[in-house]
């Protein structure tokens, strides 16, 4: 039996062998026609957005200039949405706010005259200066961007007068609970890199804010408040700390060369280890501060509070302690030491202290094993308790010191 030979054609051509790809043509062709129009579509609406995105910039720009706060406040927030809709002019749109900044706030040439810590007998304190509502909000615009889209912008805020800001990554009522800020939730201020150099910070308040690599030098942070800030390699050199309050911040490889720290409070802060010096610590608080491998040789740290504190292999070498307290046994301390309790007293634990100036000082249970104390000045020093195995004391002077043991004690 013969098999019936197909009625359909090879492949292409129908039964009759004529070819099929012009009807295949025919029908695909309104396909592409639309995927065309669509790419052309596509291209004119980016087109549109860009020129939108462009009309929206210059008009914010426009309105930055305007005499009118409430026009200004639009010109700033219509470039915070610019930065959300838009990443890739982050970079422009950071420097346009940072130059805002600098242009409304900056700190005049000649500088200001010089505040009084405390008023005069008779007289009632003068309100904090506050930056301009404008500033703040530009502040914070740049606070809550999202700082992996900046690119090579930097926020510049150098030689601005920003004193008795406020900036915190937390609510307010969650820095109510400063007493037990260690239960404060995980938030941070992006602010790595930020460039405050010369900038008047006095009475600010920072709270969780990411200063990392920072560029502070010369900055006056004097009766600032800062808790939690992340200043890890920042620098701070020639910077004014004075009556300072650095609550549980991290001061790691930070530069303090010739920093000002005069009455500063360290409390629970970690600073280790300080690869240079800062120049004044009188009256400082330093307590429960982790100061392990400080370079502090020559620093004025007269009358500072530095029991709780880990000075394991500091260098203290010609430092300035006379009538510095060590000593946790001091109940006279709990007083000033406001957010915490004294537990114990300062760990010298192979400490450089030759040729330090420790006249007076409150060492009692302070550990000082392995210490060098070669050429010190312990007149008066009170020792009793303090830990010495090993420690070196040759010719060191100890006229009035209380607590050596007899081997121990050498005459100057």
């Amino acid at each position: 039996m013969r098999r019936r030979r197909s009625d359909v054609g090879t492949s292409g051509t129908d039964g009759a062998g004529r070819p099929q790809w012009p009807v295949l043509l025919v029908a695909v062709l309104p396909g592409l026609a639309a995927v065309v129009a669509l790419l052309f579509t596509w291209r004119e609406v980016r087109v549109a957005e860009q020129g939108q995105l462009t009309s929206r910039f210059n008009d914010a720009i426009t309105n930055l200039g305007s005499p009118s706060l409430d026009v200004r406040f639009g010109g700033i927030y219509a470039l915070e949405r610019i930065m959300q809709d838009s990443p890739r002019d982050q970079p422009r749109i950071v420097q346009v706010l940072s130059a805002y900044v600098r242009r409304h706030a900056g700190v005049p040439a000649a500088g200001f005259a010089k505040e009084p810590t405390e008023p005069r007998e008779g007289q009632v304190a003068p309100d904090l200066r506050r930056p301009p509502t404008d500033v703040v909000a530009v502040v914070n615009v740049l606070v809550h961007r999202s700082p992996r889209h900046d690119g090579a912008a930097q926020v510049d805020w150098s030689l601005v007068d920003l004193r008795g800001l406020f900036l915190s990554a937390w609510a307010a009522a969650d820095i109510a609970k400063v007493p037990e800020s260690r239960t404060l939730p995980r938030g941070r201020a992006p602010l790595a890199y930020v460039n405050l150099q010369g900038s008047d910070l006095r009475h600010a308040s920072l709270s969780g804010v990411d200063l990392r690599n920072a560029f502070v030098d010369e900055a006056n942070l004097g009766q600032s408040q800062l808790l939690r800030v992340d200043l890890r390699k920042a620098d701070l050199s020639y910077a004014d700390l004075t009556d300072a309050n650095v609550l549980e911040s991290d001061l790691t490889g930070a530069n303090l060369s010739g920093a000002v720290l005069k009455g500063t409070f360290l409390g629970g802060t970690t600073a280790t280890p300080l690869p240079v010096k800062p120049s004044d610590l009188s009256r400082a608080v330093l307590w429960d501060a982790d100061l392990t491998g400080a370079n502090l040789s020559g620093v004025a740290l007269t009358g500072a509070i530095l029991a709780d504190a880990d000075l394991t292999g500091a260098y203290l070498a010609g430092a300035h302690l006379r009538d510095a307290r060590f000593s946790a046994a001091d109940k006279s301390l709990q007083k000033e030491i406001v957010t915490g309790e004294l537990s114990e007293s300062a760990d010298l634990t192979n400490a450089d202290l030759h040729g330090a100036d420790l006249t007076g000082a409150d060492l009692r249970g302070v550990n000082l094993t392995r210490a060098d104390l070669t050429g010190a000045n312990l007149t008066g020093a009170d020792l009793r308790g303090a830990r010495l195995a090993g420690a070196e004391l040759a010719g060191a002077r100890t006229e009035r010191a209380r607590g050596l043991p007899g081997s121990a004690t050498t005459p100057g």
